[in-house]
């Protein structure tokens, strides 16, 4: 995948306005960002969709820095990180292409080559020909070689993963997309932790392979083992953890990945409202005197000024829920 800048992106005044140094900032978030979309489109659990303050002190940036970004509109906040925003004139929204896609163009390009190869060749043996030839072709009617030679020339395609304006080949019907394997989540992470983990079938790589789906099976704390182990890997390429102190994967699982891992989020809970909280008395206070305030909720009859302040706890209470849906 590539990070595309806009050449108009020096002139434009949201650029101007900022300091080379968060400029540079800027550019190399988008980079960490661009890499990390890549890998999801292989492994959706390989990257959270957003970069955390970990990855923005790892770029050289301070909260500072990401605040100007924010404040001129190239980033923005994202599920408890940020991700860059793709402002019109300065970059392009990098699009990956599917697993289809990759393969037709590999197709398309290997094709292509052979046409090269067959071309050239055709190029050389005309060349050995006599001059005439071609005279005596075109008083035939028939076309020149080096006219066939033109004709026949195709267009090859990019062999990369980011979108172009060259179409993209349709793809045989036959060919379908492969189902990841229930192990395929490990195989990914497996691939990606910069240590041993085993070999297939032993019991190191047994017992790593079962840690690993034990904290898969719940969202969140997959999330954080992601995060664990990106935060890992920039310890060990900044040679903050030495090659020969890097643990296998199920003993880094079993008793390290935490102390990498964020601290877990607690959610808010949600706001009930009953008839006494501080939003139905902003509501109700200004009516109170329309109600009788007569009654004794302990025995089983309630006032209407309690009746009516319950109503509009209830009817608050469902709204809250029509928009958490």
């Amino acid at each position: 995948m590539w990070f595309i800048i806009d050449d108009q992106m020096a002139d434009d005044r949201r650029i101007r306005r900022l300091p080379l140094a968060t400029v540079g900032l800027w550019v190399k978030l988008c980079v960490i960002h661009s890499k990390g979309v890549s890998m999801q489109s292989k492994d959706p659990s390989a990257y959270p969709g957003h970069f955390d303050q970990l990855d923005l002190k790892d770029a050289g940036g301070t909260m500072r820095q990401l605040q100007q970004l924010i404040d001129a509109g190239l980033m923005e906040e994202h599920d408890g990180g940020w991700r860059p925003v793709y402002a019109e004139g300065i970059c392009r929204e990098p699009r990956v292409l599917t697993e289809e896609q990759r393969e037709a163009r590999r197709k398309a390009g290997s094709k292509g080559g052979r046409r090269k190869a067959a071309n050239q060749k055709a190029k050389q043996t005309s060349g050995d020909l006599p001059e005439n030839s071609q005279a005596n072709g075109e008083q035939n009617g028939s076309k020149p070689s080096s006219k066939l030679l033109g004709d026949s020339q195709a267009k090859t395609w990019h062999k990369t993963d980011t979108y172009t304006d060259n179409p993209s080949p349709t793809p045989p019907a036959s060919t379908s997309k492969q189902t990841d394997t229930p192990d395929a989540g490990f195989d990914h992470f497996a691939e990606a932790y910069p240590g041993s983990v085993g070999a297939k079938g032993r019991k190191t790589e047994a017992e790593a392979r079962a840690l690993y789906a034990a904290i898969a099976g719940n969202p969140v704390e997959l999330t954080r083992l992601q995060t664990a182990l990106r935060r890992y890997k920039h310890a060990v390429n900044d040679g903050q953890i030495r090659s020969g102190h890097i643990p296998r994967l199920n003993t880094w699982l079993r008793d390290q990945w935490k102390t990498w891992a964020p601290e877990p989020v607690t959610p808010t809970p949600r706001h009930k409202h009953t008839w006494n909280c501080e939003h139905v008395h902003q509501l109700m206070d200004p009516h109170e005197d329309e109600y009788d305030h007569t009654g004794s909720l302990r025995n089983g009859n309630p006032s209407e000024w309690w009746k009516a302040c319950q109503a509009c706890a209830d009817e608050l209470n469902k709204e809250t829920s029509k928009e958490k849906q």
